[in-house]
């Protein structure tokens, strides 16, 4: 319960700011059919939001403050993990993985970097069809770490080759993790990164149980008809066997709030010296605009910026995540059904919400007592509605991008119209000045 009392301490994005965000997520769930959404971002300098959507089960609303799984997006911290590590000089990343692992399936010459960039050439245990055998006769099982390695097969490539993207390598580094510090990868995880960063809505499930709600996940896996189906309601499903088996690959429950703080103070230093960063961030090229470091990936061309981002999957589980590398804004989407595709999350949802992030992160409000504007549509067509709270008149006007003013009003306390149906498509510049002061100030986006 200490560690619950936590607080995060973003203020919320205005109220213009955060109704387009609502409006853009609600809307998307809606239109894909997401059975229940948590999602979060961090906009540094103003604050954050956050939105729930759907429902857990029959008459139970998901709601922000619900634990959800976010899968594969556990590499991202137990990495951050391991270059902490490596800072207190604990270990090295080119260290060779023998020293630590004996398995007949584990080259020992396979460094840690190659682990964590996926190039170490081992067979993923998430591929071997008898793992089903580990799941199916008891869902409450838990099982141990090392128990797992007997779903290892032989190696698919020799290490240092090509990328593959591999769940047996975030294993191995959590049993690495466990040698080395001489405690489970998840006690080190809460020691070094989670309490110290004041990240207490994570837990590593289920040798750690979070305090709060975790919604019903849906799936089709489980339904001979291939329908999404409650599995806890027809399957009696626990997340125990699963979640156990993932491990270091893919075990954390997380809030979608935390989660966007982690990613948050990762990008921003906040956990990794500035050496650990480049370390982070150098990538193995995968495919034109887009590699992958250690436990992230990287994407050139993302709304045109350049972001780092990690989804995951899980039964009943599938998140995305990203972080703009312009603007530092952190923006996470977790769902309790694994039937939607980490395409739609990050390709559609994520990226309606940072498109929205792009448009209002270069809006500077300023507010003098109670004054309050709102400015919308943004893009805008003929109309631009204009509600003002000053207590006395104010004067608009509209720059196009040479400095040439292409609209001017008067406004008065309330709501105005400004008529903007002569002017051409484009980016423009609004002010909303009083006494010669300014009050406001927003880039506005006309489209025809």
């Amino acid at each position: 319960m200490f560690l619950y009392a936590g607080s995060h301490l973003h203020a919320q994005l205005n109220y213009v700011y955060n109704k387009r965000l609502n409006e853009v997520f609600d809307s998307i769930c809606t239109k894909y059919n997401i059975k229940g959404a948590s999602s979060a971002i961090i906009v540094p300098g103003e604050g954050k939001w956050e939105r729930a959507f759907g429902e857990s089960h029959a008459g139970a609303s998901i709601t922000t403050d619900m634990y959800l799984g976010i899968g594969s997006n556990t590499k991202t911290y137990v990495a951050a993990l391991m270059l902490k590590l490596q800072e207190q000089n604990k270990l090295s990343l080119d260290d060779t993985i023998g020293t630590w692992i004996q398995h007949p399936n584990i080259p020992g010459s396979i460094t840690i970097r190659q682990v964590l960039n996926h190039t170490s050439g081992l067979y993923s245990f998430t591929f071997n069809p008898d793992m089903n055998n580990y799941i199916m006769p008891d869902f409450t099982r838990i099982w141990p770490p090392d128990s797992v390695l007997n779903l290892v097969k032989p190696p698919v490539a020799a290490p240092g080759g090509a990328w593959d993207y591999c769940n047996t390598n975030f294993l191995v580094a959590g049993l690495i993790i466990r040698a080395v510090a001489g405690q489970p990868a998840y006690f080190v995880l809460r020691n070094e990164i989670l309490v110290p960063q004041g990240l207490t809505e994570t837990f590593f499930y289920p040798f750690e149980t979070p305090v709060g709600a975790i919604p019903h996940a849906w799936s089709n896996v489980l339904s001979p008809g291939n329908y999404m189906e409650d599995m806890e309601v027809v399957h009696s499903y626990s997340h125990n066997a699963m979640f156990s088996l993932a491990g270091t690959a893919g075990a954390l429950m997380t809030t979608a709030r935390d989660n966007a703080l982690f990613w948050d103070k990762l990008m921003s230093g906040k956990i990794l010296n500035a050496t650990s960063m480049a370390e982070f961030e150098t990538l193995v090229p995968i495919s034109l605009g887009q590699g992958y470091g250690l436990g992230v990936f990287s994407f050139s061309n993302f709304n045109g910026r350049k972001v780092v981002s990690h989804g995951g999957t899980n039964f009943g589980f599938i998140n995305d995540n990203i972080h703009d590398k312009t603007s530092g804004v952190s923006i996470t989407v977790l769902t309790n059904q694994d039937s939607v595709s980490n395409g739609i999350l990050l390709n559609v949802l994520i990226r309606a919400l940072h498109q929205v992030t792009i448009q209002y992160t270069d809006v500077t409000s300023i507010v003098s007592g109670n004054s309050i504007v709102q400015v919308y549509p943004n893009p805008a067509r003929d109309i631009l509605n204009v509600n003002i709270d000053a207590g006395k008149p104010a004067r608009l006007k509209l720059y196009d991008m040479t400095g040439k003013v292409v609209a001017e009003q008067k406004l008065n306390t309330g709501n105005s119209k400004v008529d903007i149906s002569s002017i051409s498509s484009g980016t423009y510049h609004l002010t909303i000045t009083i006494d010669g002061e300014l009050l406001h100030r927003q880039t506005i986006q006309v489209v025809k």
